[in-house]
């Protein structure tokens, strides 16, 4: 073929490949605009943000005792804080904490974009690598846009790394520090990244790395001792102590592998190990360095959050924002290495990685109107809503506490939240967790709620607690007659199912659903 042809495919390649990864971007940038005015949870654990959020707001703490009307998170508390700011400027309701979320995702695209850009000096690579980040939506748990702490968390971390590697001043250390502080003030974890950025500090200068590691000693223990101060210890009890009661779910130990990596990402996994080889082979140290141990640090985070009990698909993030820089890295480096070879063997080379490159982005395909809460989700929750709004007393969902509040009613506490109580997530019931659930019985006996609406009982806690209000409630109904709608578009599969009275009132006490 001749040269002038294969220069044309090799553009029309670069072109269609650089199409088809921002028809990801393009997508989720459409999710997004659905997906943030939905009233309701997208996942299970968005109603408890908004309950930490609402705290925050009537100016309660955050980390109290556990009680029946709430349980806090075991996260760290900023992003509730910074949610609760966005709320303050623009409202109630799910959308100030999906926005933070969102802007927060879209800074992990552009930071991801600087570190390839300023690393190739190219930006098609650096796109490509964006775009990639971007392909992951899915299997990462559609969490980039959601009402949790993870698009912040990260955003953070990535922010810390892109001065650590591109800027070297003390002021940028410190800097550096205070970023990787904001993520552990975010989730926690960030901690298990921060290790390995730290040796690398280290071994790159030991001198200046004391500017970084000091800040985030200094930042994090004193954050943590003025947290517990303030909350009289139930800052470290439920950010440290209960988390640390998780148990390993073996299982994941070979499908984090295998399903989370391997499947999905098999090209950008080789592409990642190819581009560390290459700086191996060149002896360039620093970037050896650099990216084997933020590749190392990220996985294990990743790896480690997946092993936990209850562990989804959003701990993989940090690991594909790593892998995805690597990328946009490595596709570079092949293109680089095509550039002395005679046009025809130089233009196939480069549609060659162009095309595996496609392949890549092909094997991320998903539907993104299953990421989308149809008309009837939104009907069903209305009607929902409604049904709680004309019962006159108190009604108890423990697997959405936020819709009594949607009706005009006070707040319980969330599953999602005192799971960890009563152990779901592996270690048994914990003393608090048996106060809590003494405290729901005693308030049960005692038909202290007009109505009590829960899932289909799959926990052990659930299956004890039905038991309990089946002694002194009443089936009255199912909650739905669709079994297809309200289910959250991602996260664990649960709904309201049974409606359930006390037992001396009428049946026809409630409207239908």
């Amino acid at each position: 073929m001749k040269p002038e042809i294969l220069n044309v495919i090799s553009r029309l390649s670069k072109y269609a490949l650089l199409a088809i990864a921002a028809l990801y971007v393009i997508v989720y940038l459409v999710l997004v605009f659905f997906r943030i005015q939905y009233p309701f949870e997208l996942e299970w654990m968005e109603g408890g943000s908004l309950h930490q959020v609402t705290r925050i707001l009537a100016g309660q703490k955050l980390y109290v005792s556990p009680s029946l009307e709430f349980v806090p998170y075991i996260y760290t508390p900023l992003y509730f804080y910074a949610s609760a700011l966005v709320s303050k400027a623009l409202g109630g309701g799910f959308v100030p904490l999906r926005l933070l979320s969102f802007i927060a995702s879209l800074g992990c695209f552009l930071i991801i974009f600087l570190i390839v850009k300023l690393e190739t000096k190219n930006s098609f690579f650096a796109v490509l690598a964006s775009c990639l980040f971007s392909a992951v939506f899915k299997i990462s748990g559609a969490f980039f846009d959601i009402a949790r702490v993870d698009s912040l968390f990260l955003f953070f971390l990535l922010a810390a790394l892109y001065l650590i590697k591109f800027k070297d001043s003390p002021k940028s250390l410190i800097l550096a520090g205070v970023l990787v502080s904001l993520s552990f003030l975010t989730k926690q974890t960030a901690m298990l990244l921060a290790a390995p950025i730290m040796l690398y500090c280290v071994l790159i200068n030991w001198r200046r790395s004391l500017f970084f590691i000091g800040t985030i000693c200094v930042i994090a223990v004193a954050s943590t001792l003025v947290l517990d101060y303030i909350h009289d210890g139930w800052f470290s009890y439920f950010v440290f102590t209960l988390p640390a009661r998780h148990t390993a779910n073996l299982r994941m130990f070979a499908r984090f592998w295998f399903e989370d990596l391997i499947r999905p990402l098999p090209i950008a996994l080789v592409a990642s190990i190819f581009y560390i080889y290459v700086q191996f082979l060149k002896s360039n140290k620093k970037n050896l360095l650099f990216y084997s141990v933020i590749a190392v640090g990220a996985l294990g985070l990743s790896f480690m959050a997946r092993l936990n009990r209850g562990g989804y698909p959003n701990a993989l993030l940090p690991a594909y924002a790593v892998i995805s820089i690597l990328f946009g890295l490595a596709a570079h480096t092949a293109f680089q290495s095509a550039l002395p070879k005679p046009d025809g063997r130089r233009n196939l080379e480069e549609i060659s990685v162009c095309l595996v490159c496609i392949v890549q982005f092909f094997l991320l395909f998903y539907n993104p109107f299953k990421q989308i809460p149809t008309r009837n989700d939104l009907e069903a929750g209305k009607k929902l809503v409604s049904t709680i709004q004309q019962t006159k007393g108190d009604v108890f969902v423990p697997c959405n506490a936020y819709l009594p509040v949607l009706a005009g009613k006070d707040w319980y506490a969330d599953e999602s939240a005192f799971a960890e109580l009563v152990g779901i997530f592996g270690g048994g019931s914990t003393e608090q967790g048996e106060k809590f659930m003494n405290e729901l019985r005693r308030a049960v006996k005692e038909k202290r709620f007009d109505a009590i609406i829960i899932n289909a009982p799959g926990d052990t806690w659930l299956m004890q607690f039905r038991k309990e209000v089946e002694n002194h409630y009443a089936l009255k109904r199912f909650v739905f007659d669709n079994k297809t709608v309200f289910w959250p578009v991602t996260g664990r599969r649960i709904r309201p199912e049974y409606l359930y009275v006390p037992k001396t009132y009428g049946i026809n006490r409630l409207p239908a659903l």
